[in-house]
């Protein structure tokens, strides 16, 4: 098995488009979500993280103009975090061999939006609202890895996951085990989601897994303690991963090493959590000892942290059922607070914030924490950054039906 890094990170988030920009939004416990006041909503407010004032021709300058402006902003924006984390690696593909590179991404609702506007657009007595060839190719969910490839020249495998909110991590396990079995050397990897519709907010309105947060929308998301339920937000979090030979080759440094993937499901009920938090417990054990490594070895870990009861209550099981006496010295963080609820990208969020808590040894902070609340058998780094070595991390993902996805990340050698 070949070793894996990471050499790059590229963002298209509310207000971030840089690793450094989403360092700084992390380490300082930076919140973007907004109030929006429209009718769209349950009751005409909600807290969201919207990627606001995006304009492709910021990131699109080496394409001509036709090649991206008929895409869907979707697409646009995976697009953009693509080529964000192709320059961070500083990568230049027209070097590299095309068959040898891959792309993974998930999301949990690709082309949702693009097909609930497409459909409210219909009109059957309009010729022009008639469907196209272009929302063949455009709206087919999936095609963000297959346009990328196209307009890159990319020849090794693509695919897009479906796993619910755990879709990030599951692109980053896939693309971590091709490098490692050395069937490819690069990989664009993470998740991507643009689907903050009427839809939506309904669906999670309905089942009670909204904030209900109306004044202060960096504090709509309050995990492990609050439980004020779900904020959602919109962007793309991508990884450059390659092989450590590969890397080294053409000179680039590595951010952090990708030391182990696995996953597994509940096999439970498609919509509630193992509260107990034992299959979590099961896949995070496993990933550590496959890894040769022990519990103790562990230093942070980046949860799923939704503010949903249920879930927060599962991870601090597991926290307790995975590192014993040394769970209230291991913070269990959130980075939903800072963007939101990314659903199919938020996974991919937590990989790139435990490689960007490796390199720069310090753990962030999990916001809008009531310290008075916090459990004696628990730490989740409440409110403020701490510089401390962070030696390895996990990066832990759950998702409706029942999905459980870790990535184990350390130091870059």
């Amino acid at each position: 098995m070949r070793e894996v890094v990471v050499t790059g990170i590229g963002v298209i988030l509310p207000n971030c488009d840089s690793r450094e920009v989403l360092w700084e939004q992390l380490r300082t416990g930076s919140s973007q979500l907004e109030l929006e006041h429209d009718e769209v909503f349950p009751d005409g407010v909600c807290a969201i993280g919207r990627v606001r004032d995006f304009d492709p021709a910021k990131y699109f300058e080496e394409l001509p103009e036709r090649f991206y402006r008929g895409y869907h902003r979707e697409l646009q924006l995976y697009l953009a975090a693509f080529l964000r984390a192709r320059d961070d690696a500083r990568l230049d593909l027209g070097r590299l061999s095309p068959e040898r590179i891959g792309i993974f991404d998930g999301s949990a609702r690709t082309m949702f939006q693009f097909w609930y506007d497409r459909i409210r657009a219909e009109d059957p007595s309009d010729p022009d609202t008639r469907y196209s060839r272009r929302d063949l190719m455009t709206g087919l969910p999936g095609q963000a890895v297959g346009i990328a490839a196209s307009l890159f020249k990319i020849m090794g495998p693509t695919y897009t996951f479906s796993g619910s909110c755990a879709a990030g991590a599951i692109a980053l396990g896939h693309a971590y085990r091709e490098i490692a079995l050395g069937e490819i050397d690069v990989a664009f990897a993470g998740g991507h989601e643009a689907s903050l519709v009427r839809p939506m907010f309904m669906m999670y309105s309905d089942a009670n897994l909204l904030s209900l947060e109306r004044t202060d929308a960096k504090r709509a998301v309050r995990p492990y303690a609050g439980y004020s339920t779900n904020a959602f937000g919109e962007g793309a979090v991508l990884m450059v991963l390659e092989s450590a030979e590969h890397a080294a080759a053409r000179g680039a440094p590595a951010l952090a090493r990708v030391l182990g993937y696995k996953s597994g499901n509940n096999g439970y009920h498609p919509t509630t959590v193992d509260v107990a938090g034992v299959r979590p417990t099961e896949i995070m054990k496993s990933l550590i000892g496959s890894a040769g490594l022990e519990p103790d070895a562990i230093d942070v870990v980046a949860g799923h942290g939704n503010a949903v009861q249920l879930s927060d209550v599962s991870e601090e099981n597991y926290m307790r059922l995975v590192f014993g006496k040394r769970s209230s010295e291991v913070p269990l963080i959130s980075t939903k607070p800072i963007y939101g609820h990314l659903l199919g990208a938020s996974s991919a969020l937590n990989a790139a914030a435990v490689a960007l808590m490796v390199a720069h040894d310090c753990v962030i902070p999990t916001i809008n924490f009531d310290v008075k609340k916090l459990k004696r058998a628990a730490n989740h780094q409440p409110n403020t950054c701490e510089d401390r070595p962070v030696h390895h991390g996990v990066a832990m993902s759950y998702g409706m039906g029942g999905y459980n996805a870790a990535l184990l990340i350390g130091k870059a050698a």
